[in-house]
């Protein structure tokens, strides 16, 4: 990278493009002429070698008069089986050492060359970069979903296969995932007897084959990062790329934080939060690679303490903190992936009966609980037009507004009705799913949930938003 003097302007802050350079560049003496400034206001001078050590040390003198002039070393070392780049810039004549040589001048020139080295290490890195895509077309988008074996994961992928995208579902049971893939598989047959129909190759009505590159399975733990690895690669090689990943395993510990087993806990932290960060980093480089979009499930339970689910509150409040950094972290990188997180409220979905209950008996489910759909339904909107954060729901957003701005009258009534959940039913616990997969291809949970007019709403917002080229 610094032996190519027409690479420099795309990492030097300030340079706009390289005008020439000397056939013998980098040796000592050669140089190259550039162009200093943004446009229309450049100026054009040049930088000449003083001394090489290839491949370890370049000394350069940079001119960008009447601005000034500069000496500048930068030198290479081994470290920990990397490189480390030092980068030494001192004022080059008298005028740059007047104008140089105070406390504002240092501060400005330390934070220029800090965004010089990070361009630097991107491009050496061979790292994407470029604007995040706003709006995207389901159809043929490579998609995997952890947790995808049965409730959000599994309605998301339904609703995406219908849509045409090509699916990868993750869990960690194989039986489950094999009533998966029918059910998806099923939904993708709805996506091409349409296509089908559409292009006037079918007849309404006569099955269409679905091919085996729409939904593939692969059987993994999030919480186990060599199998994680190799499952996303996997993923990867089957779809060829991938362009969106939804995170979506959950498990939970039901109880008392005083009672609840210290491995529940942290099975239940290890699944929601640390294996939501061992998912995206083993997909980001390939996201990035296609300009590609992360959506996390998130909760409620994020913004807000639910008594009875300690470990799942402090994962999902962990959530939010994973999140909103890395979405920073990206932006700042200049990385093409976005990054969403959709908070539903209560769901009605397996995850009631499987929770590894601390007292031997299960919760009432709540009774403004959504469809597994109806939260589906938002996670495909905010896979078309990426959104920070979503809360699903009228009354989800207004449980977590009314615990931001009166904290102390909110508390006291969720803590009432902790008390009362953590009573229990009359339904005895059988065995969780916090250690085993229990997911068999099932949305729902059996109690029933809202969906008609939240759906219909995201639906409608999404399409005008599409009619709007928005």
């Amino acid at each position: 990278m610094l032996s190519d003097a027409h690479r420099y302007p795309e990492w030097v802050v300030g340079a706009s493009h390289t005008v020439d350079a000397d056939d013998d560049f980098p040796a000592p003496g050669a140089r190259f002429r550039h162009r200093v400034g943004v446009r229309p206001l450049t100026l054009t001078d040049y930088t000449e070698v003083v001394a090489l050590d290839p491949p370890r040390r370049i000394e350069l003198k940079a001119k960008a008069r009447p601005l000034g002039t500069a000496d500048i070393a930068i030198e290479l070392r081994e470290r920990a089986g990397g490189t480390e780049l030092v980068m030494t810039e001192e004022p080059g004549d008298l005028l740059s050492t007047l104008v140089a040589g105070n406390p504002v001048a240092d501060t400005a020139l330390r934070i220029r060359n800090a965004e010089a080295l990070g361009r630097l290490k991107r491009l050496v890195e061979e790292r994407p970069t470029g604007a995040p895509r706003r709006r995207r077309e389901l159809a043929g988008q490579r998609v995997l979903i952890t947790g995808g074996s049965s409730g959000i994961g599994l309605a998301a992928a339904e609703r995406l296969a219908k849509e045409g995208a090509r699916i990868v579902l993750l869990a960690r049971d194989e039986e489950g995932l094999a009533l998966a893939k029918e059910r998806v598989a099923a939904a993708a047959g709805v996506a091409a007897e349409r296509e089908a129909e559409a292009e006037g190759g079918m007849a309404v009505g006569v099955p269409v084959d679905i091919s085996p590159t729409m939904v593939h399975t692969i059987a993994a733990d999030v919480r186990d990062r060599q199998a994680l690895d190799a499952a996303v690669g996997g993923a990867v090689e089957s779809l060829g790329g991938l362009d969106v990943l939804v995170t979506a395993a959950v498990g939970a510990t039901w109880g008392p934080f005083v009672d609840t087993d210290p491995d529940d806990f942290d099975a239940t932290v290890g699944t929601v939060l640390t294996g939501t960060a061992n998912t995206i980093r083993a997909a980001l480089p390939h996201l990035e690679a296609a300009s590609g979009a992360v959506v996390a499930i998130g909760s409620t339970a994020a913004h807000l303490p639910l008594p009875g689910m300690s470990a799942y509150s402090a994962a999902k409040h962990g959530l939010i903190g994973l999140v909103d950094t890395l979405r920073l972290e990206l932006r700042e990188a200049a990385s093409p992936t976005t990054i969403s997180l959709v908070n539903p409220g209560p769901v009605d979905t397996p995850l009631w009966d499987h929770l590894e209950s601390q007292t031997g008996l299960l919760p009432p489910v709540p009774p403004d609980r959504y469809s597994a759909d109806a939260i589906a339904a938002a996670v495909v909107s905010a896979i078309r037009r990426p959104r920070e954060e979503t809360t699903v729901g009228a009354s989800a957003a207004l449980q977590v507004r009314a615990y931001s701005l009166l904290r102390r009258p909110t508390a006291v009534g969720l803590a009432a009705l902790g008390r009362i959940a953590l009573a229990g039913e009359d339904k005895v616990a059988e065995a969780g799913a916090l250690h085993t997969g229990r997911g068999a291809g099932s949305t729902g949970g059996g109690n029933g949930g809202r969906l008609g007019l939240l759906i219909r709403g995201i639906e409608a917002r999404d399409a005008l938003e599409r009619r709007l080229g928005r």
